[in-house]
């Protein structure tokens, strides 16, 4: 009886051990956590991948110029009209030697009829854009992909940007509390040397002043990291807590020959051989165009009897002879909007490529800018220490004191700055080549 209670007190334990582990990596905010829910619950990105859905089904509809136009009908009418009752019964092939007397054509009794068909009409060539149609539809498939990444990439990026100051903000209070601590242990000293008669009066009015501006700054510090919580939490749709934000690690080498694979750069491009290829179709445009068309009908009295089929095939041509110019001038436009795609590309690839050449630079100096500001922060928080108990001492004034604080002070929000921007610069590189996805 007693082995059973230690099992069950032991399997409860472990129980509880598991729960309280999977409850902690539950409340953890990793960069990589954030991206995942972006990824999957963003509005934004799930407008930019219907909008690409709906921009591929668009490119589709190119395939309409190659593919036939298939179309059914069905009708019934009942008149009393001579001409339409003479051409249903020359459609249903009923006529008979009392049809044609004058009475009855003149003065009919009103007849009713019932008619359905299928018709086909095939598009043969209407300035080639039948030949086109593959190549327009995988273009615009291609640009409308491409827009949707480019899309999705900012998305992602500005979730970077979101955690990393939020981070920041984070260790901004931090330090900021760290720089309150240090003007009240300030103020406190210069009130003690003052009861001692050791300096002036005006030595615990500057430590005042300083520890009010000390208070000022942490209550900022706390207020811009209440605001980047809150932009973070509504980013990823659940509250995040400032303890449960982990500090980024060193990211992965990036390779630095890698090309420009923006998406913005591929729907350019993409963009520009379409417009291309509809100022090439718009030249073929004034040629004529034709077109064929087969037409299965099948006429029968509504009262009954068996339908009579009726077919009928053409073939037509329309060359245009005078239209005041319009296709001529739909050529001129449509050239002048595919030489207008074509440098927006080229200026588009040069201006991510200056973008890519200064992220490479950011990447490539943030670690070593990082390292330099903690070893600058080490040194100035030591400086800070030697020089409180200098002060205390009574061996340095406290204008030194005040300086050598502020210099901390500034250290330490270069430090924070500086290691934040290492995560920051490396994920704004991935972005600049087109690979944050």
């Amino acid at each position: 009886m007693g082995t059973r209670i230690i099992a069950k007190l032991l399997t409860l334990s472990v129980v509880q051990i598991l729960v309280s582990a999977g409850a902690a990596h539950a409340g953890e905010w990793t960069l990589e956590r954030v991206l995942n829910v972006v990824r999957e619950r963003d509005p934004g990105v799930h407008a930019a991948r219907a909008n690409g859905d709906a921009q591929r089904a668009q490119a589709a509809q190119s395939w309409s110029a190659l593919s036939p136009q298939i179309s059914a009908s069905a009708g019934f009418t009942r008149s009393d009209d001579p001409a339409v009752l003479f051409s249903q019964k020359l459609w249903q092939g009923r006529f008979s030697a009392s049809d044609f007397a004058v009475d009855r054509l003149n003065e009919p009794a009103p007849q009713s009829a019932v008619q359905v068909g299928i018709t086909v009409d095939q598009p043969l060539w209407n300035g080639g854009r039948e030949f086109a149609a593959p190549s327009l539809a995988r273009h615009y498939n291609r640009a409308a992909t491409a827009m949707e990444r480019a899309a999705i990439a900012d998305k992602l990026l500005g979730a970077v940007e979101a955690y990393v100051a939020a981070v920041q903000a984070r260790e901004n209070a931090r330090a900021a509390e760290m720089g309150l601590s240090a003007a009240q242990a300030m103020r406190s000293a210069a009130a003690e040397r003052y009861r001692m008669g050791q300096v002036p009066e005006l030595d615990t009015l500057r430590a005042v002043a300083r520890e009010g501006d000390a208070r000022v700054h942490e209550i900022g510090a706390r207020r811009g990291l209440a605001l980047a919580l809150d932009h973070l939490s509504r980013l990823v749709m659940a509250p995040v807590a400032a303890e449960s934000l982990e500090a980024p690690g060193d990211p992965p080498p990036v390779a630095q020959d890698a090309p420009v694979a923006r998406g913005e750069l591929a729907a350019a491009r993409e963009g520009a051989a379409a417009a291309g290829t509809e100022a090439r179709m718009a030249a073929l445009r004034m040629l004529p165009s034709l077109n064929s068309r087969l037409a299965l009908t099948q006429y029968r009295p509504a009262e009954g009897g068996a339908f009579e089929p009726r077919w009928m095939v053409a073939i037509s041509a329309d060359f245009p002879i005078f239209d005041g110019a319009r296709r001529m001038n739909e050529w001129r436009a449509a050239s002048s909007h595919a030489t207008e795609a074509k440098a927006t590309a080229q200026a588009l690839e040069r201006d991510l490529a200056v973008g890519l050449g200064a992220a490479r630079v950011e990447a490539a100096v943030a670690s070593e800018r990082r390292d330099a500001a903690a070893i600058a922060r080490a040194a100035a928080e030591e400086a800070l220490r030697l020089a409180s108990l200098r002060y205390r001492a009574g061996l340095l004034p406290l204008t030194d004191l005040l300086a050598t604080d502020a210099e901390a002070s500034a250290a330490r929000a270069s430090a924070v700055e500086a290691s934040t921007s290492v995560t920051l610069a490396y994920y704004r590189l991935l972005h600049a080549q087109g690979d944050l996805r």
